[in-house]
């Protein structure tokens, strides 16, 4: 007897193209990352790494190419299976960090007190979950950031 598996990559983008004008931020990138790969973007500041982060997500718009995560190429659908941080994260400086995570969590749909707990502690900062952020170095911040990409345990984690 003989067992057949489909392999799906975690993520599967070809040809991606955006521009800004008649300027190519990101032109023809091909790019597979199969589950438990670590992945990274490495270019000069301005080279579109960023930006291709961004269109992979689905935050900007792609002027040519398609994104597939773990087979859907349905940009809503693909957003489930994805925790991510871009750029420098923001947050309710007024808020605790706790506060912060579960009105993240409530949003996407996805994350209990508990999971909220487990990510405060896989980024060292469940003993100061109930101080406002706005007391938070940007290291902190960054952390805290990395806590809300991990709630409800993405299949993806995508980190600019």
């Amino acid at each position: 007897m003989s067992l057949v598996t489909s392999h799906v990559p975690a993520l599967a983008v070809t040809g991606l193209e955006r521009r800004y004008g008649a300027r190519a931020a990101v032109r023809g990138l091909d790019l597979r990352v199969e589950p438990g790969d670590l992945y990274g973007f490495l270019g000069p500041n301005g080279a579109g790494k960023t930006t291709a982060i961004r269109a992979i997500l689905g935050l900007i718009s792609r002027q040519g190419g398609a994104v597939g995560i773990f087979g859907d190429r349905d940009p809503v659908r693909q957003r489930s299976e994805v925790g991510s941080l871009v750029e420098t994260p923001t947050f309710s400086e007024w808020l605790s960090a706790r506060n912060n995570l579960r009105i993240a969590a409530a949003y996407a749909g996805r994350g209990t007190d508990a999971d909220i707990d487990e990510s405060l502690d896989r980024v060292g900062l469940r003993e100061r979950a109930n101080e406002r952020v706005r007391g938070y170095s940007l290291g902190m911040k960054q952390r805290l950031g990395i806590a809300r990409a991990l709630l409800g345990r993405p299949k993806l984690l995508i980190l600019d």
